[in-house]
């Protein structure tokens, strides 16, 4: 594992970056993207984001025209590093990674546990509440100036990722970078209202079909909503639509595993969303099947549609946690 002075002087000695961050981004990730690029570029690097996508409607507010760069049409031939962003394995990262990252080193930052550290250069902050709040200390270590540009990003990353601070990832250090970016001026008000209060009726129907599909389980300590791809179709949806649905289990009185689960492509495959409260480590129980995160959210995938993988996924649930 390196420092985060190895990573700022690896930074500060080169001079062109492809930025990118895991696929199908959320908040963290696409807020720690267009930050760094922001602050790399006010830095007068020549930094680009690429494939940073799909991107949920209520972050496209936050890019600006030409941002984000598709691999297939970016020259890699001069870049220094690849610096890859909340992203905990190379299978979870963009597929050009794995193409260039022979020719072309990588930097891998992250606060994920899970983390494989497949980078040339690995930083992996596990105590941080985002890579956004990284990049803050990572900006301050190499004495890069964060603009209120940049700053509009990384508040994003912080702020989805610590659920508007009240998760319990929030720290002093946490506080503290945001009271930073607070510090350019940043209207941060009218930041939360396109994020948090501006939704499109499709999303608000899709809402609505999972709380239609919501359930309870193991003496009301386990609730589970369930997207299959109908549901998307017939709400015309996509994914990226679904980034708050975990919430709804999440927020029921009683609680302690809050799962997702969700179909969104022809493909039998099911992805799982777990948010948990202590003792309960979802990083460990997503690790299990090939996925991982943090130890109160954490994510995976199992083969299969919705109606054979909802049963194993209880099962599973069920033995590992609420065997008596």
């Amino acid at each position: 594992m390196n420092t985060i002075n190895d990573i700022s002087q690896a930074i500060l000695k080169a001079d062109n970056f492809a930025i990118t961050a895991h696929i199908r981004p959320d908040g963290d990730a696409i807020g720690a993207a267009l930050g760094l690029n922001r602050i790399l570029k006010n830095a007068g690097k020549k930094s680009t984001v690429i494939d940073l996508g799909p991107i949920p409607d209520r972050y496209k507010f936050l890019i600006d025209a030409g941002e984000n760069c598709e691999s297939q049409d970016f020259d890699f031939s001069d870049v220094d590093f690849i610096i890859v962003l909340d992203s905990g394995s190379l299978d979870r990262s963009p597929d050009f990674i794995s193409r260039w990252k022979t020719t072309i080193p990588v930097i891998n930052i992250d606060h994920h546990i899970s983390n494989t550290e497949f980078g040339k250069l690995n930083f992996v902050n596990t105590k941080a509440s985002s890579v956004g709040e990284i990049l803050c200390n990572l900006s301050h270590e190499a004495n890069l100036t964060i603009t209120p540009h940049a700053a509009e990003a990384l508040w994003v990353s912080i702020v989805t990722d610590t659920g508007r601070f009240s998760y319990s990832n929030t720290t002093p250090q946490t506080m503290s970078a945001a009271a930073d970016l607070l510090s350019t001026g940043i209207q941060t008000a009218d930041i939360n209202h396109k994020i948090y209060e501006e939704k499109p009726l499709r999303q608000l129907k899709l809402r609505g079909r999972a709380l239609e599909n919501l359930t309870m389980h193991e003496d009301g300590k386990v609730a589970m909503v369930t997207l299959s791809r109908n549901d998307y179709t017939e709400c015309n949806c996509t994914s990226a639509d679904a980034e708050e649905i975990v919430n709804i289990p999440r927020s029921l009185e009683g609680v302690a595993v809050a799962i997702f689960l969700y179909e969104f492509a022809d493909a039998p495959e099911t992805k799982i969303s777990l948010r948990t409260s202590e003792p309960y480590d979802a990083a460990e129980f997503c690790r299990n099947l090939g996925g991982g995160g943090h130890a109160r959210a954490a994510g995976c995938a199992l083969q299969g549609y919705l109606e054979s993988t909802t049963p194993e996924i209880l099962e599973k649930i069920h033995n590992q946690w609420f065997m008596t």
